[in-house]
């Protein structure tokens, strides 16, 4: 989260390699597994920081310009195009599989400590005492997406709380920029020409 610029040991910014390219990659070498199980799901993690991202084709390696928090949020940004393009893909293709995202809200972890700079790293001491829950209830909207019956594909799942930044789990909107399928089938062929890797959803379902 927020880091400063890097690159993943294939060349990829390290905030969108990380957060999305890897998760994307990984869920379509593993998509035949899960499709081989009653009621499979994958549960993509975003964040409320996918509020303030953009998808900035032209610079996702931050060649040009970069901008750390700018970055992150484009990363969650990208997590929920994903996982929402995924269940639009899934149902396409009459899979059993479910695609679900969730966040944690605001919780304090090691995150705020191993990727900020030292003075992101101060700044959040407070809000993390004072303002923050715990790991544990971090977890929670994680949990209730891959394991609470009934939940539907495209469900995202946060905090109950204000601003989503506290509380219990319960399904949550997304921005308007994560439902937007044009921009959300434009990452997806992206991500599948920068990873090599492509779904064969088709076949799963058969």
């Amino acid at each position: 989260m927020a880091t400063p610029r890097r690159r993943t040991a294939d060349g990829f910014e390290l905030q969108f390699g990380t957060n999305h390219l890897g998760h994307f990659a990984l869920t379509a070498l593993v998509i035949d597994m899960l499709e081989r199980r009653d009621d499979a799901r994958v549960v993509t993690v975003a964040s409320g920081a996918h509020r303030f991202g953009r998808i900035a084709f032209d610079n996702l390696g931050g060649d040009r310009r970069y901008f750390r928090w700018r970055a992150y949020g484009q990363s969650k940004l990208a997590n929920l195009l994903f996982a929402l393009e995924l269940d639009r893909r899934l149902r396409a293709a009459g899979s059993k599989t479910k695609s679900t995202a969730a966040h944690p809200g605001y919780a304090a972890t090691n995150l705020q400590h191993a990727g900020p700079t030292r003075v992101d790293e101060l700044l959040m001491v407070v809000p993390n005492r004072f303002f923050a829950q715990s790991d544990e209830m971090g977890a929670l909207p994680i949990l209730y997406a891959g394991t609470e019956p009934g939940v539907e594909g495209g469900t995202y799942v946060g905090p109950d709380g204000v601003a989503e930044q506290r509380g219990h789990p319960k399904p949550v909107s997304p921005s308007a920029a994560a439902r937007d399928e044009a921009v959300a089938r434009r990452l997806w062929e992206v991500s599948e020409r920068m990873t090599g890797v492509r779904f064969e959803l088709a076949r799963a379902a058969v």
